[in-house]
């Protein structure tokens, strides 16, 4: 049992635990590497547009990038935003008579020091030390388990409910932050709607601006660079307004933001359209050849498929009619002129049904089409592997910051910035742990997310991500962490439905393990976390 005393060089009996620190945040990014790098790359990988070799090279450039340039104000909201970390505060008081002497008072203003008098500090206590290091390793034990499960997990909701356990054991309920914690626990369930349904409402533009056109072909071609201009602006508007205070990007204005992030978007965007056009033609025209000559469709050539027009004919009417009920075909050769006024309306009614049933019908994805789409949809890997560094890389540095800050300045409350470059060296190592995991195991995760609940081909892979990344880079800037698994996989859910019009189009089995395994996720973390910090606490230093 440690005889522990808080005299100015007490931080240094805590050199032991910044080791452990270090160690299990490494674990902890390492499962969620594992586990949770798998939501930007799952469809991706599961559609065939990436190979899994590539999924790892790019993931390790954009991971990085997202949690250098924003993964700083969600660590913030981990190490502070949970828990009241000044509940852990202790005074210390030099005896004045034995300067060598230091006793616990309740606090420095009830002496005759002040609180900046040196006779009197306030430090972070060896319990919330403790405490943080137990969360590290509740987290890590629970995301490797799940890894090897296959099960995606919530990382976020993993470390809040190992530091709610934590605290639980050492404070009770003194210090937890109820109102955030709540606020947090409705983000976890609006956050996937509102990915699901800005990731539906992308798929719809995909499905009638490229999908339902005449020349699907061609179509996408020249959405191309719209897309990439959106994707580019948006994302590089997050990153500089308001942007990272280490990085001083803090400083540029909005417009000037704006126009930084609008001017790179429109640049690549020309660059696509001028040079790179002909050749994604020439590629997507040879890689649906080869596909079709490996499937061995002989009768179904490229000329043929060039043929699908999506057009709405007199036939493919009254097939549709047949299946979706009353809808009554329309004469489509009489013109308005020849109607009253009650006839006008009823065809009125009839064209309104037709587009209903438009809107709400599957569309057959044109094969060269979808080859075009393999461009998008890496596009959009890499910004939803932007965003995942971004917001998740705070899961595990978090507790670390407070053990780190705790060591450097014997208070975790203290001010980030005055340790700003050591801060983006521990974010940094965070996100390249993220990615060993990635490596080692994330094809065990991808498998599930990106083949198993649902069929996604490039075009509604593209929607998934992007709707993802949009959710997950929005609350990454408000400095919300959202869990990225529940964003990916409710975007993945509202898709396919989508999609298909039709609800056995989603592995509702799969859909229903998944559930179960973030419901049991919080008190379980919670559970190993104040076990931990039981164990911990009361055999070193005997204060419970």
């Amino acid at each position: 049992m440690m005889d522990l005393s808080y005299s100015p060089d007490w931080v240094d009996g805590l050199k032991w635990t910044v080791i452990a620190g270090f160690c299990f945040s490494f674990l902890l990014s390492f499962g969620m590497g594992a586990n949770n790098c798998a939501n930007a790359w799952g469809t991706s990988v599961g559609s065939g547009v990436l190979k899994l070799w590539q999924a790892y090279i790019l993931s390790s450039i954009f991971d990085v990038l997202g949690a250098a340039l924003l993964g700083y104000k969600v660590t913030n909201t981990i190490q502070k935003g949970i828990i009241e970390i000044d509940v852990y505060n202790v005074y210390s008081l030099q005896n004045e008579t034995f300067n060598t002497t230091y006793a616990l008072v309740p606090s420095c203003y009830n002496t005759s020091a002040s609180q900046d008098s040196p006779t009197c500090s306030v430090y972070t206590s060896a319990e919330y030390v403790l405490g943080s290091l137990s969360a590290l390793i509740a987290t890590a034990i629970w995301l490797i388990l799940a890894s090897v499960a296959k099960m995606p997990i919530s990382a976020t909701q993993s470390i809040v409910g190992a530091s709610l356990g934590y605290s639980l054991v050492l404070r009770g309920t003194q210090g937890i932050k109820w109102k955030k914690i709540t606020e947090i626990v409705i983000d976890w369930f609006t956050s996937p709607i509102l990915a699901g349904i800005i990731a539906s409402i992308f798929y719809l533009i995909i499905k009638f601006a490229v999908m339902r056109r005449s020349d699907p072909f061609e179509a996408a071609l020249k959405f191309v660079p719209v897309f990439f201009w959106f994707t580019l602006a948006v994302n590089l508007f997050t990153i500089f307004f308001k942007g990272s205070k280490y990085l001083h990007f803090d400083k540029i204005p909005w417009w000037g933001a704006l126009i930084i992030s609008n001017g790179i978007g429109l640049f690549v965007a020309l660059f696509i359209r001028f040079f790179l056009t002909n050749w994604m033609r020439k590629r997507a025209t040879r890689l649906f050849e080869e596909e079709v000559a490996r499937s061995g469709e002989s009768t179904w050539t490229a000329t043929e498929s060039d043929k699908s027009t999506n057009k709405v004919t007199p036939t493919t009417i009254n097939i549709i009619c047949n299946d979706y009920g009353d809808i009554e075909k329309p004469d489509l050769t009489s013109s308005s002129n020849k109607f009253g006024s009650s006839e006008r309306d009823q065809v009125q009614e009839q064209t309104s049904k037709q587009f209903l049933r438009q809107f709400l019908l599957p569309v057959d994805e044109n094969g060269k089409a979808i080859k075009v789409f393999h461009f998008l949809q890496v596009l959009s890997a890499c910004f939803l592997s932007f965003a995942d560094g971004a917001n998740n890389t705070a899961n595990s540095i978090g507790p670390l910051a407070g053990i780190y800050m705790t060591y450097k300045k014997g208070l975790a409350s203290a001010d980030m910035t005055s340790l700003a470059t050591e801060m983006q060296l521990l974010i940094l190592f965070g996100v390249c742990s993220m990615v060993i995991g990635f490596w080692v195991l994330g094809h065990r995760v991808i498998k599930t997310i990106g083949q198993e609940l649902t069929e996604i081909t490039a075009p509604s892979g593209f929607a998934i991500e992007l709707g993802t990344a949009f959710t997950v880079l929005l609350a990454s800037k408000l400095g919300i962490p959202v869990s990225v698994t529940d964003c990916a996989v409710g975007a993945i859910i509202f898709v396919g439905m989508t999609r298909s019009s039709s609800l056995s189009s989603v592995s509702w089995r799969t859909f229903a393990s998944i559930i179960f395994t973030w419901i049991i996720t919080i008190p379980v973390t919670a559970g190993i976390a104040a076990l931990i910090t039981y164990l911990v606490v009361h055999f070193h230093l005997g204060t419970i």
